[in-house]
């Protein structure tokens, strides 16, 4: 009867030190992969001039660098450009990750190749599918995400 009382025993601290596991892993999910409110405009400039060029088959191609002035890590950051003909119509809206540092993050093993760390650079090449020749100007807009980490 000891034996069964004691195995019992056994078999609900194995169980209640289970689930404190379980539910560890689970807070520290949670709050290991709070992204950070969306940092609308994030420092993150063009340094020196964008290469607008034509590419063989005459299409848009913009090339170029960018540097993070965030006091922070930015990770998945963007480049999207718009295209607009001469009445101002949009021709074509395209973007594409910059390359950055490689940042690994510690919860969902997710991986980021567009963070860039205070003060880092990275480039971005972009190539559009409309003609050079229908362009008349472009915009563009950076974006990017601060993660929180505990």
């Amino acid at each position: 009867m000891r034996l069964f009382i004691s195995i019992l025993t056994y078999r609900r601290i194995v169980f209640y030190a289970f689930v404190v596991f379980i539910c560890s892993l689970f807070i520290n999910g949670q709050a290991q992969n709070q992204p950070g409110k969306p940092i609308a405009n994030p420092k993150i400039v063009i340094t020196g001039a964008i290469q607008d060029t034509t590419d063989s088959f005459g299409r848009k191609r913009f090339i170029g660098t960018v540097v993070n002035n965030e006091k922070v890590r930015i990770d998945f950051i963007s480049i999207e450009f718009t295209l607009r003909d001469r009445e101002g119509k949009i021709l074509e809206t395209k973007s594409t990750s910059i390359k950055g540092q490689t940042y690994r993050f510690r919860d969902r093993r997710q991986t980021s190749t567009s963070s860039l760390e205070p003060g880092k650079k990275g480039t971005f090449d972009i190539i559009m599918a409309i003609p050079a020749k229908e362009v008349y100007s472009y915009t563009y807009k950076i974006t990017g995400m601060h993660f929180i980490y505990p």
